[in-house]
């Protein structure tokens, strides 16, 4: 808004956080309660600092604050990964090794992808999404929410398929000759449509989140088609997104007009509906 002087003050703030919630100790897991994952952790904070500088510049968050915040994530992840076969990089949170987007290696994967790595880091995030990508439920393509969970049931950005669509999708376009990385985003892009509608109307677990994925591979692939799954999944949020929202507060006690689980997730659909080529999974695609 212009406003300069708030613009310092709150940046201050911002960056007073990375050092005093000690967040590039590490690797011990957590390290003074810090998780590593997007919602309440390391890399939301990273993917925060991400989000400022594309809107007010580039290294106004500088990089000196951030590499020993990344360094701190990758070291986490492979002492979380010592006892895995094949999978160079994994996390817990709250004793669980999740792999969605929310709370899991998928998001914070997806964070990883915006910085330029070292080789033998960026090589650790590819291998890493392979190990994700073995870990697919057989039958349906869709993904366990944690390592070991055999229950097959959510499709959603929060655990599931539509997260690892979109986390996919960023990788593609960082690793364009990997063509395994390609195939396993339009296959988890079939898995969201051939779910069908979920019942929830929210961005984390819901109609409006799983339409980024297909938006997503539209900006990956170029393919109308992705465009048009994502308009029948806002089609339908116009005639019911209202009465899914109050139900879904009524069962759950949580705000039906907010951004994550209510309607302000699928105005942000709608308003990203009318430049598919811009669109942008709000708090997760930059």
């Amino acid at each position: 808004m212009g406003d300069l002087q708030k613009r310092d003050l709150f940046l201050g703030l911002f960056i007073e956080v990375a050092k005093e919630e000690a967040l590039p100790i590490g690797p011990e897991e957590g390290g003074f309660g810090m998780s590593y994952e997007l919602l309440y952790g390391r890399a939301g904070f990273l993917w925060a600092a991400l989000f400022v500088n594309k809107h007010l510049g580039d290294d106004i968050v500088p990089k000196d604050i951030l590499m020993p915040i990344i360094d701190a994530v990758l070291a986490g992840g492979r002492t979380g990964a010592s006892d895995i076969k094949d999978c160079p990089l994994m996390y817990r949170w709250h004793g669980t090794r999740y792999l969605g987007a929310a709370n899991g290696l998928a998001g914070i994967l997806h964070v990883l992808l915006h910085f330029p790595l070292p080789s033998e880091d960026a090589e650790d995030v590819k291998g890493t999404l392979r190990y994700l990508i073995s870990k697919r439920f057989p039958h349906s393509g869709n993904y366990p929410s944690s390592e070991g969970n055999p229950r097959d049931k959510l499709v959603q950005w929060s655990h599931g398929a539509t997260g690892m669509a979109i986390t996919l999708s960023k990788a593609a376009q960082v690793f364009p000759n990997d063509r395994e990385l390609r195939d396993a985003a339009i296959e988890a892009g079939e898995v969201v449509w051939k779910s069908g509608l979920v019942k929830k109307v929210g961005l984390a677990d819901g109609i409006s989140g799983n339409a980024y994925a297909f938006l997503s591979l539209f900006k990956l692939t170029k393919d109308s088609i992705y465009e048009e799954r994502a308009k029948s999944f806002s089609c339908f949020l116009y005639d019911n997104a209202r009465a899914l929202a109050v139900e879904g507060q009524d069962l759950t006690g949580g705000n039906g007009y907010s951004l994550f689980h209510g309607l302000a997730g699928t105005s942000c659909l709608w308003f990203d509906l009318i430049a598919p080529d811009n669109s942008r999974f709000p708090g997760y695609e930059l």
